[in-house]
């Protein structure tokens, strides 16, 4: 039993109270949770109380195997009990956006969150993302998982019109943290370091997090509130960093005699998370620190509102060190377009038949896009097809020739293409070469008649079925053009307009980069002509709802270079090692033409899946202007 504070609060609990006691009467029926740390300890009886209310429960945990034991002795006394365990480590950012993404790709409702996993008294040491262990699991971890959840939270709150409850498990080992609160500036710093200061910072950051969180929700009026709380003081196995807190004759006596008296049972421990999460009476509470059921006192740390801002901004900080969209270079393909469903969309992806061309074609068709392969080799792009459909029987993926370095044949290609009357939601303009100086079938420098001209006069011939196609399906339609940061090393005058097809001073690599640093122009003066509003009769407007961007995709181990001579050895011996496996190559691609952040983002230029920066040149609008006159004169 709890020997002190048995007294009842406002609410009608006490330290006491258990979890089953303070949702009595409570039905959870249609209800959709996620306890963190669901294996062992509070979690154990939170899940347990909240399946018994008839929640569906997501039981987030670093150990699957001990997640179902747990949800199977939940089963044996509880048959209707819906439970389901998902792998989570919230020291490692990885995870927790491989779980958020998981998650939303069942597209559940999300009702509650229960922040409550933790770890106590470790002695100094680095997460997988090099943040010290304890701010990184019980703060940095909960703080993404929560960002990225918040969007499924604020729609199932809105079509549900039942509030939507964030439950942060903090602690009263706030009060024991650093004099300064939280180390801002020593957060990784071994000096000075305690273990037991650490968790008391790490659960002071819980409570900002929940104070700066309910704050914001508020202001944006969305119907989600959030709160922090102390669960008591219970013998779980939190410390079992800790080798003197954690040592089996102090764990005999804290569980057969102190503890009884002065630690509380995990039916009283879960108490507070379960009245928060589920109870009528904290209807519209936000922002509060409960314990024992009962709104309690924080430290002055505790309430400052401008520590909550600043630790705010160093969370964001730390958890977009990838980039802000979540992303780096070493994320692939199917990572990126995780939980995303491409079905109902047509792509053409010129190029398909190898490398990053032929990964964009199998991650679009793994996510439901009908993909048409624009390919030089019509053979080798039917044994791409059908190690697709292999792989994924349910593919849609079609095959058609395109040589981009002839007019004649990018012109066959989009009249067949229209002629099939389908709709055309994603154009990627994959394709290039890089090659010794040669002149294409239309007397073209070979580089820039297929890396740049031949997508330019694509584009051009496709632009009307793609309009179309977003105006009837009211779905934005995306232009993806490969480019490459090869643009920065192009000649000096950036395009050698009257010297495209002059051999004099030609460069393989110059010459490559010509071509990148066209493609970039010409994605942008697209971009700039699509924001532009066409005034017909002055009676009418027409917007495009299109968006073009052009990306790096990041040094790859294909056979573009197989011209190369000693560079294309190099690439293919020390590659492997030092650059870009083809679906981290074909990642940056995948994110601009279907993940969800990029909508309504244009005229841009991406490497790793972010926003990144082009050369002088190739944000030059008089040079992108110029280009567009002298392609149009070529084309025609």
């Amino acid at each position: 039993m709890w020997f002190f504070g048995k007294k009842k609060g406002p609410s009608g609990f006490s330290s006491s109270s258990t979890a089953e006691e303070v949702t009595q009467g409570v039905d959870g029926t249609g209800l959709t949770a996620i306890v963190t740390g669901g294996s062992s300890g509070i979690g154990i009886e939170t899940v347990r109380a909240l399946a018994l209310r008839g929640v569906h429960v997501i039981m987030a945990v670093r150990n699957v195997v001990a997640g179902n034991k747990v949800k199977e002795e939940i089963l044996k006394k509880n048959p209707a009990a819906k439970i389901d365990v998902m792998e989570l480590d919230l020291s490692s950012m990885a995870s927790v956006r491989k779980f958020a993404s998981d998650f939303i790709a069942r597209g559940l409702p999300l009702n509650i969150l229960i922040n409550n996993a933790g770890i106590m008294g470790t002695p100094f040491t680095l997460s997988k993302d090099n943040i010290e262990l304890q701010f990184a699991t019980n703060h940095i971890g909960h703080f993404l998982l929560t960002n990225l959840l918040l969007d499924t939270m604020k729609k199932t709150a809105k079509e549900s019109g039942r509030e939507g409850r964030i439950v942060i498990v903090a602690s009263d080992g706030h009060k024991f943290t650093y004099p300064e609160g939280i180390r801002f500036d020593k957060i990784n710093d071994p000096s000075g370091y305690t273990g037991f200061s650490a968790y008391g910072q790490s659960k002071l950051a819980n409570i900002l997090h929940a104070n700066e969180l309910a704050k914001r929700l508020k202001e944006e009026g969305v119907n989600i509130t959030v709160n922090s709380l102390h669960p008591g003081g219970i013998a779980t196995n939190i410390s079992r960093h800790n080798g003197f807190l954690n040592s089996t004759s102090l764990k005999t006596v804290l569980s057969n005699t102190i503890g009884k008296l002065m630690t509380k049972s995990l039916e009283q421990g879960a108490a507070t998370q379960c009245y928060l999460a589920l109870n009528p009476q904290v209807q519209g509470v936000t922002g509060e620190y409960f314990e024992d059921c009962n709104i309690s006192k924080t430290t002055p740390h505790g309430r400052d509102a401008e520590m909550a801002k600043k630790l705010w901004d160093l969370s964001m900080e730390m958890t977009n060190k990838n980039g802000p969209s979540g992303f780096s270079s070493s994320s692939t393909a199917e990572e990126v377009t995780h939980g995303i469903d491409g079905t109902a969309l047509t792509a053409i992806v010129t190029g398909a038949s190898s490398g990053i061309g032929a990964e964009t074609a199998r991650v679009l068709a793994l996510r439901g896009v009908h993909v048409i392969m624009g390919v030089r080799n019509v053979a080798a792009g039917t044994d791409i097809k059908e190690a697709i459909v292999k792989e994924i029987p349910s593919a849609k993926v079609d095959v058609m020739e395109l040589d981009l370095s002839s007019m004649a044949s990018v012109r066959k290609f989009a009249l067949d293409f229209i002629a099939r009357d389908l709709p055309l939601n994603l154009l990627i303009n994959n394709a290039a070469a890089a090659t010794p100086f040669m002149l294409s079938k239309d007397n073209i420098e070979l580089q820039f008649a297929t890396n740049h001209l031949g997508h330019f006069l694509l584009t051009s011939l496709l632009l009307d079925t793609m309009k179309k196609t977003a105006r009837e399906s009211n779905k934005e339609g995306r232009i993806v053009i490969v480019s490459s940061d090869a643009h920065k090393f192009t000649y000096p005058e950036g395009i050698r307009f009257d010297k495209i097809n002059d051999q004099t001073g030609f460069s393989n690599f110059r010459s490559y980069g010509q071509s990148k640093l066209a493609n970039v122009l010409h994605c942008n003066e697209l971009a700039r002509r699509f924001k532009v509003v066409i005034v017909i009769f002055e009676l009418q407007e027409e917007e495009v709802n299109i968006t073009a961007n052009t990306i790096h995709p990041g040094t790859t181990v294909t056979n573009i270079f197989r011209y190369g001579g000693i560079f294309n050895g190099i690439v293919h011996s020390i590659g492997k090692y030092v650059f870009k496996s083809v679906q981290q190559g074909a990642a940056t691609t995948c994110y601009v033409a279907l993940h969800p952040q990029v909508q309504g983002t244009s005229g841009e230029y991406f490497s790793d899946c972010n926003l990144a920066k082009a050369n002088d040149q190739a944000r030059d609008v008089e040079l992108a202007k110029k280009l567009w006159d002298f392609s149009m004169n070529l084309v025609k």
